[in-house]
């Protein structure tokens, strides 16, 4: 239950406004009807480096280390691709810096947005090496998709979202994920549509996607259920 926002082509002359929204969600994001307001369980944020990943991300509140995000991006300038993360704790006493998003393997990062309940069933099929014993549900989602990577990183997401759909219970797989190249999103959910949403505003310029509109600027469409969309990256010099 987080935040998600993903750019293609950042510049934070451009989207310095749209992280500044985007951490406000913390405070004021949509929350399902029965939870109290907040997105405070933890933070993530990922972007490339002349190709290489760099991930930061923390426990505590964003409210509370909002400068963590705003001051690096600043430094940082442009990058081809960024994700952000909000968490809201489906998974009780998880609140910390291990189990926030998003998660990464060599270049590739992972951000997700519901819970796959049912997840202990993955465990045997994941082949890559390296989960932790306490690995929760989206950690898990995201080994078992990189155990398949040799079909290419597409593929092996589409064949964890078809395993998971195979009578595993869950409430959302909303999702954004990186190579550095490409930034792609999925959106599908069992529940709350409201709640378990994902926009996205695509230009040739630079591509976004977020859980929620994060301003009057960009036109904002609301993805479908179960669409599944590929943004390539321009190389940042």
């Amino acid at each position: 239950m987080c935040r998600l926002l993903g750019i293609t082509n950042f510049d934070y002359s451009i989207h310095g406004h749209l992280v500044d929204n985007f951490c406000e969600l913390a405070r004021s994001g949509v929350v399902m009807a029965e939870d109290p307001p907040g997105h405070e369980d933890g933070w993530g944020m990922a972007y490339y480096v002349e190709g290489k990943l760099v991930v930061e991300k923390s426990g505590e509140s964003l409210l509370k280390e909002r400068a963590r995000v705003v001051e690096p991006l600043k430094r940082l300038g442009r990058t081809p691709v960024l994700i952000l993360h909000l968490r809201k704790s489906a998974w009780k006493d998880s609140s910390s810096t291990r189990h926030a998003h998003p998660f990464h393997h060599d270049n590739v990062v992972f951000a997700h947005n519901g819970t796959v309940y049912e997840y202990k069933p993955l465990l045997p099929e994941i082949t890559l090496p390296g989960l932790g014993g306490d690995a929760l549900d989206t950690e898990v989602f995201f080994y078992h998709i990189m155990s398949f990577r040799e079909h290419g990183l597409a593929p092996a997401f589409r064949q964890s979202v078809a395993r998971i759909k195979q009578g595993l219970r869950y409430s959302a797989l909303n999702c954004l994920f990186s190579d550095g190249t490409t930034l792609y999103a999925y959106r599908d959910f069992t529940k709350e549509p409201d709640y378990y949403s994902l926009y996205k505003s695509l230009s040739p310029s630079s591509s976004l996607v977020c859980s929620e509109p994060l301003d009057d600027r960009h036109e904002w469409v609301a993805m479908e259920k179960g669409e599944f969309i590929e943004l390539p990256a321009a190389a940042i010099r």
